[in-house]
């Protein structure tokens, strides 16, 4: 697979996502309604909202994928058909489904089929069973590794599609499906409820051993894959997708531009992997990519990571020169060292020189989330949607 080629898919949990996500460097971006997805939490999407950004992405010559990927229940089979004829009519570019009875549905309906995580596809037999059954591709499981996925796309040979995540959250059970949430918190996981209850914080008590009470979680480090792009173009994926409908704006574009800038060829490798650190909030590692998960993929025990940079604004328009409306999204000072994460250029740090309200009253800090300020600063070239950001003490 070229680079030029290969896709770059980005989560998008609301519209403001889903536009952040296209201006930084995706192709593509997949989304929920407000029904049929996995992400019942995430603002997801009404109708009107799923066709504005499908309207934008087409003029811009890039993609939607609208994703359906619940396990249905016999509650949710009537309504399904309206529902998904009221997707239809939008013109995705395909949908990521799971359950047999909506893949089915969708085909009939003609419809592009992109088969989710969900079925655990791990070798070429079952990604071709999903090609005679509608398919036009397949979304690997996280638990394959990267001699797994060389095999398997070695006997495809290019029959089918192979989308791939290289970044994200990883499932403590297999590609999601997972009962912890049913049982702690009576939240399906597999309809949208999930809780993450592996990520809570347990006590473990042994009556035979005194006073040796351990606290621990059953959760794993958050997957990043940069290291593996080069490879997985040389076998051919067709897609590398981006775990996080639920992160911030600063998440999505902070790491949608960093793996463009590195597919792309315009970033070293260090500078992309840095300024992905610069996004996680968990320690990350290859997770299953280079063999079976051991004990060093997992967050046993209660480790978190800080946040290497604290996002604190977003440029809303530029008044005049060096002069910018700005949206603040946390707590900074007119004396910090703001870097901009620009979408088409490197990053570049600024320094406030004056600040003030809608009521010209001059500031010299921001506290209040959402509030427009107005900023003067030393630099000239910063443009809608550039996000403002300071170092955190790690």
């Amino acid at each position: 697979m070229k680079r030029n080629s290969v896709e770059l898919l980005a989560p998008a949990g609301d519209l403001e996502k889903a536009y952040f996500a296209l201006d930084y460097g995706a192709d593509a971006i997949f989304l929920g309604a407000k029904a049929y997805s996995l992400r019942a939490h995430a603002s997801n999407f009404e109708i009107k909202d799923i066709k504005e950004i499908v309207d934008y992405a087409h003029s811009i010559n890039k993609k939607v994928y609208i994703v359906t990927n619940i396990i249905c229940h016999n509650s949710l089979l009537k309504s399904a058909n309206d529902f998904i004829d009221k997707l239809v009519s939008i013109q995705p570019d395909g949908f990521i489904t799971a359950d047999p009875f909506l893949i089915k549905m969708l085909n009939e309906k003609k419809q592009v089929i992109h088969v989710s995580t969900q079925q655990s596809i791990c070798n070429s037999k079952s990604a071709m069973f999903w090609k005679r059954n509608g398919a036009t591709r397949v979304v690997l499981a996280r638990e394959v590794s990267f001699d797994e996925m060389e095999l398997l796309m070695k006997n495809l040979k290019n029959q089918i599609e192979v989308e791939v995540f290289i970044h994200g959250a990883v499932c403590i059970s297999y590609s999601g499906r997972c009962m912890m949430s049913n049982n702690f918190s009576l939240r399906d996981a597999n309809i949208g409820g999930c809780a993450q209850s592996c990520r809570w914080v347990y006590e473990v008590k042994n009556p035979e051993i005194k006073n040796k009470s351990k606290f621990f979680t059953m959760s794993a480090k958050d997957m990043i894959q940069i290291e593996y792009i080069d490879k997985l173009l040389e076998i051919g994926v067709a897609s590398f997708k981006i775990e996080g409908r639920m992160k911030s704006l600063h998440y999505i574009a902070t790491v949608v531009k960093a793996y463009r800038q590195y597919i792309d060829k315009h970033q070293q490798y260090q500078i992309s992997y840095n300024e992905l650190l610069n996004a996680a909030n968990r320690p990350v590692d290859t997770a299953f990519m280079n063999g079976d998960a051991n004990y060093d993929k997992m967050l046993y025990h209660d480790e978190i990571k800080k946040l290497r940079q604290n996002f604190v604004f977003i440029i809303n328009k530029k008044i005049d020169d060096y002069t910018y409306e700005i949206l603040v999204k946390n707590h900074f000072k007119i004396d910090d060292n703001l870097e901009i994460l620009r979408q088409n250029d490197k990053n570049v740090n600024i320094k406030i020189e004056k600040m003030w309200d809608c009521e010209k009253q001059e500031l010299f800090s921001c506290i209040t989330p959402m509030q427009v300020v107005i900023i003067k600063t030393n630099c000239n070239e910063l443009y809608k949607k550039n996000i403002g950001r300071i170092k955190c003490i790690v």
